[in-house]
């Protein structure tokens, strides 16, 4: 397993796998868990602390929950010694989860085609899925043109960041009027803009190898981005009346090769439209019954069964 055992979401699948065997490593625990890495073999550190040797006889199933923690390369400066060694190890590791001998849940290379917005978008219109418009443009009037005005604006890169003030800041997606983006750079930082749709209730499914699970939420009363609402993220209730829709997740997963996702979907008027898919996405924040049968297939697929 690719990932921070601190983070929760690891915990929960680490809860139902055997310490012998299991390997958790990532950009900050690599030089501690990589014993040796050669044309043949691999050989890491499992939770008890023995070796775990990897061949093309002995190979091995993972899941990439995160390359490296949260702030793990804080205060770096490009060009400096210390990014050069962060991203030899980071070379290392993608050596590493490249290797093979592992049959990843989700591969590293589709993993982050997957986490690119633009790319979901095409997917899911190839596919025959209803997606909202959407568009990346300098000029704020051919967006209001395109879209109407006003218009959503979201982050085709990273969603937070580490202030100057040292805290972590979210960028949620809003709605904006081509007047707002007046002057806007908006190629500096590449934002997308989408057709604004009025969501009546909003979906979380995650899906786990074939399997799919539905959280709903109802949209009344709350912001454009739930996630700005507090209360929301206690909301979502389990549902099974979005089959069709857990199908087309399921479809649209296959399609971008991820075995793992979190996806967001809304239903307004009009019916359901895709939104977001996470690769790594969070799940824990769901009722209990969901999360635990997410969990328990996780780690039902890492052992093989």
């Amino acid at each position: 397993m690719i990932g921070d055992t601190a983070d929760p979401h690891m915990a929960a699948v680490l809860d139902r796998l055997p310490p012998q065997g299991t390997v958790t490593v990532d950009a900050a625990t690599l030089p501690d868990v990589l014993c040796r890495l050669d044309l043949k073999h691999s050989t890491l550190f499992d939770q008890q602390g023995e070796p775990v040797r990897l061949s093309v006889a002995a190979p091995a199933r993972g899941w990439i929950r995160r390359l490296a923690p949260a702030g793990w390369d804080a205060g770096t400066h490009l060009g400096s010694q210390a990014a050069a060694r962060l991203a030899s190890r980071m070379a290392l590791l993608a050596a590493l989860v490249r290797d093979d001998r592992t049959t990843w849940l989700c591969h590293v290379d589709a993993l982050f085609a997957a986490e690119n917005k633009m790319m979901q978008y095409r997917a899911a219109r190839a596919l025959g899925l209803r997606v909202p418009e959407t568009l990346i443009c300098s000029h704020p009037a051919d967006l209001a043109a395109a879209l109407g005005d006003p218009f959503v604006v979201k982050p085709l890169g990273p969603g937070n960041f580490t202030g100057e003030d040292g805290q972590e800041h979210v960028v949620h997606t809003q709605t904006v009027t081509a007047a707002d983006l007046a002057g806007t750079d908006l190629l500096g930082a590449p934002f997308l803009a989408q057709q604004q749709l009025t969501a009546r209730t909003h979906l979380r499914i995650v899906t786990v190898n074939g399997h799919a699970w539905t959280a709903e939420l109802d949209a009344e009363g709350l912001p454009l981005d739930w996630r700005q609402a507090e209360s929301a993220h206690h909301g979502f209730k389990a549902s099974v009346r979005w089959r069709e829709v857990e199908r087309d997740a399921l479809l649209l997963a296959r399609h971008l090769k991820t075995g793992f996702t979190c996806q967001d979907w809304i239903v307004d008027a009009a019916g359901p439209a895709f939104i977001d898919l996470n690769p790594g996405g969070q799940w824990l924040f769901l009722p209990n019954s969901m999360t635990t049968q997410v969990a328990d297939h996780l780690a039902a697929w890492l052992k093989g069964a």
